[in-house]
């Protein structure tokens, strides 16, 4: 557990600074004696960073709290200039006057357990003291529900039905007790904008209510800004205590039924199911998804409340479509190197037919769009129309993603028509790799492939379920490898 604070290099900021280590002392146990000990060690260890070490004014003063055994580590990090280490000015007692500026040092030594430190490189410096105390006080562990908890919870008999506006906070509610705030739809922490989508139908949620009137499990689909019949069946979510519960499987039944009805005009449904663990994947298995691309590298894992995951330190997606009437009749071109893979991720839909026909682009300007997603290093580059100027404008759209620091890049071909010759050579050359199909409208498909830049991932890490699934995602290893080979 730690503590920050965030303030400023100035001399004025200093009994901030004597206020946030005393009090967290404090709170852990630290008698008076103790905590005017961290009073002046903290005023001691900031007087000399601001007086000595001229900190840089724009950057803030940051000091950390940290827990250690029976005590607490103060973290005083500045990017003044380098410290000396070698050289630190020492205490005199026989020439103090001399030797006034080692004073810090002598008095921090004297009222704490260590003082010392450290380099930190192009972050700057860090000067840490700890303090044990005689009376330390831990933080209480919050402990999980009761078994007696848990089994009434797990027969509890729950109401289920469709979710109306007025339920919209209870879904926010339930996402926090599930994913606190690392769940990637922002929609499901905004009130409103969820209260809106649900009135509209954009948001389709199935939910399960307790005899309290909770909502303690959801699903959802959520419409593709594409296709109005076209919709991503996820948000399957249950509060951690109620995860025994048959109404689990019910909602996910519900849900499946609404899109075999074709209620509210939804023809198809497909999933983003995480690869930290395999529960879900095993769930849309047996409501008839079939996996057809897996979106690697694309987050950094979302922590689920009570459950361990895969220690992979990116979340990767597993793709999958149920279309229960069947494909609209279309064609699928695709390059000819990956026409065996494809046929095994798509044979189950009848209606789709694979070409690997190549010829000459008509138009001459392509068009793109690309999605951004900054705090995850992740952009998705959508190729609209492939014109005579695809592969320069690829290049410069890659380059600027890499210059901005992305580290996984999808892009996304049309493959409506056919592609140009030597497509596949081509796209080597920008070290894309071929990753499945997946569906835009009811009559056209994209062809996905992916680059991994700066990142030495684990394929193996990556947990599926379904064999086509696992045969894709070796199929992508072999190919990643082929590709670092030729570096």
């Amino acid at each position: 557990m730690i503590t920050h604070l965030a303030t400023y290099h100035d001399i004025r900021a200093i009994p901030i600074i004597r206020a946030f280590v005393a009090e967290n002392g404090r709170f852990f146990g630290a008698d008076d004696t103790e905590a005017k000990h961290l009073e002046l060690a903290a005023e001691e260890a900031a007087g000399f960073i601001i007086k000595s070490l001229q900190p840089d004014k724009k950057e803030l003063f940051e000091i950390e709290a940290r827990v250690i055994d029976q005590g607490l580590c103060f973290s005083f990090r500045n990017k003044g200039l380098p410290v000396d280490e070698e050289n630190l000015p020492v205490y005199d007692s026989r020439n103090p006057e001399d030797s006034l500026e080692g004073l810090p040092f002598l008095l921090l030594d004297s009222i704490t357990d260590a003082m010392y430190f450290r380099n930190e490189g192009k972050n700057g410096w860090v000067l840490e003291f700890e303090k044990r105390f005689r009376r330390f006080t831990p933080l209480k562990e919050e402990l999980p529900p009761d078994t007696k908890t848990l089994d009434a919870c797990s027969k509890e008999k729950l109401s289920i039905s469709i979710a109306q506006p007025k339920d919209a906070y209870g879904i926010i509610r339930l996402t926090y007790l599930t994913y606190k705030y690392t769940y990637v739809k922002s929609s499901f922490y905004f009130r409103k904008e969820l209260e809106n989508a649900i009135a509209k139908q954009q948001i389709i949620s199935f939910i399960a209510k307790n005899s309290k009137g909770e909502i303690v499990v959801n699903s959802s689909y959520i419409r593709s800004p594409y296709s109005n019949s076209i919709a991503e069946a996820g948000v399957l979510m249950s509060r951690p205590d109620y995860r025994k519960n048959r109404a689990l499987l019910k909602v996910a039944r519900m849900q499946s039924d609404f899109l075999n009805k074709g209620s509210s005009g939804l023809r198809v449904a497909f999933s983003n199911l995480v690869t930290g663990h395999v529960k879900s994947q095993r769930l849309v298995t047996a409501f008839g998804y079939n996996p057809t691309a897996i979106k690697l590298s694309v987050h950094d894992r979302v922590k689920f409340v009570g459950m361990d995951t895969n220690s992979n330190e990116r979340e990767s997606l597993l793709y999958c479509l149920h279309i229960p009437d069947g494909a609209k009749p279309a064609i699928v071109h695709i390059p000819k190197e990956h026409l065996k893979i494809t046929d095994s991720l798509i044979s189950s839909f009848n209606n789709l037919t694979l070409s690997i026909a190549a010829d000459s682009i008509e138009k001459e300007h392509s068009k793109f769009t690309v999605d951004r997603f900054e705090s995850e290093r992740y952009a998705v580059v959508i190729i609209e129309q492939i014109g005579r100027d695809w592969v320069d404008i690829l290049r410069l759209k890659i380059r600027e993603l890499i210059d901005s620091s992305f580290i996984t890049i999808h892009v996304h071909f049309p493959s409506d028509k056919p592609l140009p010759p030597d497509f596949e050579k081509i796209i080597q050359k920008f070290k894309l790799f071929y990753s499945g199909v997946i569906i835009k409208t009811l009559d056209k498909w994209e062809l996905v492939y992916t680059l991994l830049q700066g990142q030495n991932f684990n394929f193996d890490g990556v947990m599926l379920s379904d064999k086509k699934a696992i045969m894709l995602r070796d199929y992508m290893k072999s190919q990643y490898n082929k590709l670092k080979d030729k570096i």
